[in-house]
């Protein structure tokens, strides 16, 4: 999913587009599709939904990326929710002010945690997009709106950047793509759900993971459904941070220089950068598409950021994962013809 944010700003930054209406105006017009699109908000109807995950591409069949979401809500305040894939499970219910959860697996993988989100919410941080919207680069292809910005991240000796978007479809007003660091989507298949248009298919990750929902009715009272209180919960919450780069490197490992491998293409001296996500025992366990100067060098560096290791991560005394951002400078020779 990432990698379709980075095409936009590679493929779409070649070629000049008419820039549609003023700040103001894009501004009203996403604020309007995150409205139209959200579940979980005031006034929404209670619902029931679950959702079926697969790899988008059956090259990816072997990922492991399967998986239910599943979701009882009755209000911002009270809901109920079960995620499951091979390697983990989580049952978390929310109650007024308090959090029940139990979870079976160590590491909550990144992808299923944003895909849950972006089922109920595909815009999460609305308040950061509008921010952008100023300063954004609009462009407009094929029926869509595209806002797109850059976020920097730094190791404190080079900077480097990774695009992010939102898209909206000319036609229906609805999102059809957006993507930062920490959320974003691929959005089809809308439905009406008591005034909310619901898209029964959302795109999540790198390795693509495409949910489609097959069931999404109104909610039906179960006793205990939404009861926080309940013995068996987990003695603490299992919860991702984002962090950013200057201060997830205070935990990082001493580590030695890198033996970049020699390239035949591209340039021998550059930056590369890809979000990785710590689980609470300090291992890199899911890295995102890497974005470089020299793509040559993608795998290699990939490999690298697998094998950082980080002092654990502990918030009010309890450890968490993080998800942040990591830069590495690479400078090396040309290899030989």
């Amino acid at each position: 999913m990432r990698k379709i944010a980075l095409y936009v700003f590679i493929v779409f930054g070649l070629i000049s587009y008419a820039t549609l209406g003023n700040a103001e105006d894009l501004a009203g017009r996403v604020k309007k599709a995150v409205a139209k699109s959200t579940l979980d908000q005031p006034g929404t109807k209670p619902f029931h939904l679950k959702a079926e995950l697969a790899p988008s591409l059956s090259r990816d069949n072997g990922s492991g990326r399967t998986g239910i979401v599943e979701i009882w809500w009755k209000s911002p305040t009270e809901w109920r929710r079960e995620v499951s894939c091979p390697i983990f499970h989580q049952v978390q219910v929310v109650s007024g002010g308090r959090i029940w959860q139990k979870n079976d697996g160590d590491y909550f993988p990144e992808w299923l945690q944003e895909t849950a989100v972006e089922l109920i919410d595909p815009l999460p941080k609305l308040q950061d997009a509008l921010s952008q919207i100023d300063g954004a680069d609009i462009k407009h292809l094929m029926g869509s709106t595209y806002i797109e910005w850059m976020i920097p991240s730094t190791n404190g000796q080079v900077q480097s950047w990774i695009g992010a978007t939102v898209a909206l479809a000319d036609s229906t007003g609805l999102l059809f793509y957006d993507g930062a660091f920490g959320w974003g989507g691929l959005f089809a298949g809308y439905k009406n759900f008591h005034g909310r248009m619901v898209p029964y298919k959302v795109s999540v990750g790198s390795p693509e993971v495409t949910a489609k929902v097959v069931v999404l009715e109104e909610l039906k009272e179960a006793a205990g459904l939404f009861d926080a209180s309940a013995s068996g919960g987990d003695a603490h919450l299992l919860q991702t941070v984002l962090m950013n780069e200057m201060d997830a490197r205070q935990h990082l490992e001493p580590t030695g220089p890198i033996a970049w491998p020699a390239v035949k293409g591209g340039p021998p001296e550059g930056v590369a950068t890809a979000d990785i996500v710590v689980d609470r025992e300090g291992r890199v366990r899911d890295v995102g598409p890497v974005v470089s100067a020299n793509n040559d060098l993608n795998d290699f560096t990939l490999q690298q950021l697998l094998s950082m290791r980080f002092k654990p991560f502990v918030r009010d005394g309890v450890p968490v994962q993080v998800l942040t951002r990591i830069t590495l400078s690479f400078k090396t020779s040309r290899a030989s013809q």
